[in-house]
């Protein structure tokens, strides 16, 4: 790899870093984690905590910062594509004989921006702009989907900015540890109905938006990484939960059921056209990893992590608006621990040249009776190529989760849940 970046691959870089800067997150890894914070281990299906060897280290290992030879800095994207995920309602309940469909296309990417600076010769800094949670949901069809009174739509964005100090114990011994700012912005819809006393029908009067400010949470990270010879490393990396109080508000808008009575009716006792203040509070999980990694031959890298995420500390996700207390709802039930097993492989072609590839199976946290249309997530297995030559590293991922089957969901819309994702990301480093 060249000592020098040259001026016009940093423009590069940076462009990619500010456009995609601008838009909101996708869904993504096992519960609302996203794949993506860097691009040489998404291609290895995330198994990078005994590498932890570019910048991205300060989100995979604070300690493989320590081992670096230089300072480094690296910006890219991963671009989400959604096929159609589908849902088909299952008795008894709401959805019996229903199906729905969530809006494909192209979503925007989860992008990082890192860079390293070396401090004398045992200590370095790094700081990282990225995004480890996220997803986006959106309902075709709100009026025909017979969850529309849980969720029609929602979207949960996080930025984190990481600082971390990493100190070179030994030539081969990285310890680093270091702070994590968290902002967060969490939207949803839905429908409220009433019964027509009319027609004695329960109906859509109302489309009820709820969007919190973006606020701002506290949490820590620290790892190690210890290579024993040239063939062999491992490690362990370590972030911390963090729990971020949200203040917002919702807003009711009619919707005419072309009952003229009925409808003057609810215009003079609902609260149309309000800002009604709401609150609601989220557990980020934490999460623990130990990593492997060994050189079968000169050409040849294998990695392996295994990682536990607390997402147990997720006890549920209520919307709470205190002077409005009908409108209150829970969006999400609680979530239970989960492991991941993650396996990499990277392949020297020569000319500085690697040819990458990955597989990753990750538990999903909901239990059954917590799958809904808000975020519904089931165990999922990750495909993972990659390629990376210089200063360019190119990833792609197919996530395919099994389809998600309840039964025993709390507000009795029951169904199976499917659907696939496609990531394709590109970065940047400079030495």
């Amino acid at each position: 790899m060249p000592g020098t970046w040259t001026r016009r691959h940093g423009s590069y870089a940076l462009a990619l870093a500010l456009c995609a800067l601008a838009l909101p997150s996708p869904a993504g890894a096992s519960g609302f984690s996203l794949s993506g914070q860097g691009i040489k281990a998404l291609g290895m299906g995330g198994a990078f905590t005994a590498l932890a060897n570019d910048p991205t280290a300060v989100f995979y290992n604070p300690g493989g910062l320590g081992l670096l030879d230089k300072g480094k800095l690296t910006a890219g994207a991963a671009g989400v594509y959604l096929n159609e995920s589908q849902f088909q309602g299952l008795s008894p309940g709401i959805g019996a004989g229903t199906s729905a469909e969530q809006e494909g296309g192209l979503l925007s990417p989860p992008v990082h921006t890192y860079a390293v600076k070396k401090l004398g010769d045992h200590f370095k800094l790094g700081a990282g702009v990225y995004q480890p949670f996220g997803f986006e949901t959106q309902w075709t069809d709100p009026a025909g989907f017979a969850g529309r009174t849980l969720t029609t739509d929602s979207e949960l964005q996080v930025f984190d900015v990481s600082s971390v100090l990493a100190w070179k114990i030994t030539p081969s011994f990285g310890l680093g540890a270091g702070a994590i700012y968290r902002t967060s912005q969490l939207s949803t819809g839905r429908r409220v109905t009433a019964l027509n006393p009319n027609t004695a029908e329960q109906v859509d009067i109302g489309s009820l938006a709820f969007e919190t400010d973006n606020e701002a949470g506290f949490g820590w990270t620290a790892g190690f990484l210890h290579r024993i010879g040239t063939r062999f490393s491992w490690g362990i990396s370590y972030r911390s939960p963090i729990e971020i109080d949200y203040q917002g508000s919702g807003t009711l808008t009619q919707i005419l059921t072309g009952d003229d009575q009925f409808d003057d009716l609810n215009a003079l006792i609902q609260p149309y056209g309000t800002e009604l203040p709401a609150q609601t509070t989220l557990t980020f999980p934490d999460e623990a990893v130990f990593g492997i990694a060994f050189a079968p031959s000169e050409k040849l890298l294998v990695a392996l992590d295994v990682a536990q995420t607390g997402w147990s500390q997720l006890e549920g996700l209520a919307v709470i608006y205190p002077a409005n207390d009908s409108f209150d709802q829970t969006l999400q039930g609680a979530y239970d621990d989960t492991l991941s097993y993650r396996l990499g492989l990277q392949i020297g072609l020569g000319k500085g040249m690697q040819l990458r590839f990955g597989y990753a199976l990750e538990e999903s946290p909901q239990p059954d009776e917590s799958v809904a249309p808000f975020f519904p997530d089931g165990e999922r297995s990750i495909f993972s190529l990659g390629f990376g030559r210089d200063w360019l590293d190119i990833g792609f991922q197919f996530i395919s989760p099994e389809d998600r089957t309840t039964l025993t969901n709390v507000d009795t819309l029951n169904g199976t849940y499917s659907g696939n994702t496609y990531v394709l990301g590109i970065s940047a480093t400079k030495k």
